[in-house]
């Protein structure tokens, strides 16, 4: 009946408007016709933005009229506009053709940006605008008849409810709190939500690239476990961003970042990182924040992570080598340092001097110039200190706010050290439960879980791979070379497989994902067919309900394939679902048929905008 009106000094005219019809049984009808929610000072026939904005990912958002799909004043949001100029009294287009008005209009008062940022909902492309002829007026002389309902002692109780149900109805339609409240928007009175963008593979599955795109609407973006082992990649006008430890939504200059109190810190990295952000022009300051809780990862748990690795020969587990392990091994100790120790330098020595020479004990021919170190962290602590806080407090203060909170994991489900493939996995837990230990929220708060699933697999470094390829022929050679397969931290090249199934559905029994982020489906297009691993089988031929533990068992099994036809179509200019080759729809619909959850971003090609997103209705509570 009623979108996106605001509470206005009618709206108690019109329930009272509501409720003697109810009493008189009269019909009720609502005025579409104010002059506050026409459009009529446009000079064009095309659907009509008024209180617009131009958002960075180069879309329209506003309230819409003369639109014959949505009603006068919703708020909606365009695909990327590519032609006209981006002006007042201006006519442009999008890149599928769809046409529209950029009014100089003002809104009315009561109607705000924030309300429309609260509102905004994105808007398909439509056909060409065509004015309605109006339907002629009804003959005066033959009134359209209506039921009467007339209150006598007997029907008393149910002429109530139904004055009752017609007040509740108008009021839910306005978006009004009932008992005559004060007046709030649906939009405002729900509360923001944390939400999380984890990796659900063996990491390396794009997760930075969705990070970038939601970022630019998020107050927050978080890490949250992890170290400079993680890698994302994001290109912005042709510079290439490589984040080890910082948030990717740092780009964005709305955004702060919070380092949180679960990721283990190697600070001549972070600030070498931080470096150079400043050389490409991105202004960081006072937008980073370091948990004053989080560990230090110091330059000699690399130099032991490098020589326990060598140490393994053939049965290295394929660590990084950044020290990760080592500095949670500290941690979990007791003997670690953390970052707000600096604040007491004294203090932060002894902490130091201990871990050195504990080092130095259990790793023969370990040297450690403790006083170099010692002094080269005496003349950072200014500048790290600036950035240290309770980031506990600075999150749920945010949260608190009504502030848009974005986590972005690092690594990946089967890299997790308790759900993983074991002992080849890395040292913190890249799953869920990092977000509220390694940021200091309840459970309660989080929202959207994002599991960013590659089109196929990937994995670097050792360890069981059910269903991998030989990269050097054939359809591995196919996926390592067109998808480029190389590590962002590492640079080395990953080993390539057929998307697994059993090892996605484990990963969002762990996870419980609310929609899937699938990445990199052009990689696919140019096979003749594409197996889809639906199931595993142990040697004696049984069937496995879910991921073994053993990896004896998990390197034994064997894989049982669904074979979906391919497509030969270059699919990076597709804008919607439907654009995509019938059989690629197929492929795609098949994953959300065996998993069971809905998959609504689609990753169709290497650049920052070549994703399809399917909008929020894909995305299940």
């Amino acid at each position: 009946m009623f979108r996106n009106v605001f509470r206005s000094p009618t709206t108690t005219a019109m329930l009272a408007s509501a409720a003697t019809a109810a009493f008189t049984g009269s019909s009720y009808v609502s005025s579409s016709s104010s002059d506050k929610t026409k459009c009529d000072e446009s000079t064009s026939n095309l659907p009509t933005f008024k209180g617009w904005r131009h958002r960075s990912d180069g879309s329209i958002v506003g309230r819409i009229y003369n639109s014959s799909t949505y009603v006068d004043g919703d708020v909606v949001w365009t695909s990327p506009i590519t032609n006209g100029t981006v002006k007042e009294n201006a006519e442009v287009s999008t890149e599928s053709g769809s046409k529209y008005y950029l009014s100089a209009a003002p809104l009315e008062e009561s109607i705000t940006h924030q309300d429309i940022k609260a509102e905004e909902k994105p808007a398909p492309p439509i056909a060409p605008y065509i004015r309605p002829t109006p339907p002629p007026p009804p003959p005066a002389a033959n009134p359209q008849k209506t039921n009467t309902m007339r209150a006598t002692p007997d029907n008393l109780a149910a002429f109530l409810k139904e004055i009752s149900g017609a007040v509740s109805d108008l009021e839910s339609s306005l978006g009004i709190e009932s008992g005559g409240g004060a007046s709030k928007s649906k939009s405002s009175t729900k509360k923001q939500k944390i939400d999380v963008v984890l990796g659900a593979q063996w990491g390396d599955e794009g997760k930075g690239k969705l990070v970038d795109i939601l970022s630019q609407e998020y107050d927050v973006c978080a890490r949250v476990a992890g170290g400079s082992n993680a890698g994302h990649t994001i290109v912005v006008d042709g510079i290439k961003y490589k984040f080890h430890l910082l948030p990717s939504g740092i780009l964005h200059p709305g955004t702060i970042g919070v380092v949180g109190n679960g990721v283990v810190v190697h600070l001549p990295s972070f600030l070498t990182e931080l470096d150079g952000l400043t050389k490409e022009g991105v202004n960081h300051n006072g937008r980073v924040f370091i948990s004053d809780r989080a560990h230090l990862v110091f330059d000699f748990h690399q130099t032991v992570d490098g020589s326990l690795e060598s140490r393994l020969g053939r049965h290295k587990i394929g660590t990084t080598k950044k020290g990760i392990g080592p500095a949670y091994a500290s941690k979990i100790s007791r003997n670690g340092v953390r970052v707000g120790d600096l604040r007491d330098f004294s203090y932060f020595e002894q902490r130091f001097r201990a871990l050195a020479e504990h080092h130095m004990r259990s790793y023969e021919g370990l040297v450690i110039d403790v006083e170099k170190e010692l002094a080269y962290y005496k003349s950072i602590a200014p500048r790290v200190l600036a950035m240290t806080c309770d980031t506990i407090a600075l999150t749920n203060q945010k949260y608190d706010e009504g502030k848009k909170i974005l986590v972005e994991g690092a690594n990946a489900a089967m890299l997790d050290i308790d759900f993983g493939t074991y002992p080849y996995v890395t040292s913190s837990n890249p799953s869920v439960g990092s977000v509220m230990t390694g940021l200091g929220v309840s459970p309660k708060k989080l929202g959207g879980i994002y599991g960013t699933v590659k089109a196929y697999c990937t994995r670097v470094g050792e360890g069981p791979f059910p269903t991998e390829l030989n990269v050097l022929v054939g359809e591995g050679a196919h996926l390592a070379n067109v998808g480029h397969e190389f590590g962002t931290t590492t640079g080395r090249p990953r080993r390539c497989g057929w998307l697994d199934i059993p090892q996605l559905k484990y990963s969002i029994t762990i996870n419980g994902y609310t929609s899937i982020n699938l990445t990199k489906l052009d990689v696919l297009s140019g096979l003749a067919e594409i197996p889809l691993g639906i199931a595993y089988k142990s040697k004696d031929g049984k069937y496995l309900d879910t991921m073994p533990a053993c990896l004896k068992t998990l390197q034994d099994v064997e894989v049982e394939y669904e074979t979906m036809p391919g497509w030969d179509e270059d699919i990076t200019k597709c804008r919607k679902f439907e654009d995509l080759p019938l059989n690629c729809q197929r492929y795609v619909n098949r994953i959300e048929e065996i998993c069971g959850v809905p998959i609504r971003w689609i990753g169709i090609g290497p650049n920052r905008l070549d994703v399809i997103d399917r909008g929020e209705a894909f995305e299940q509570d």
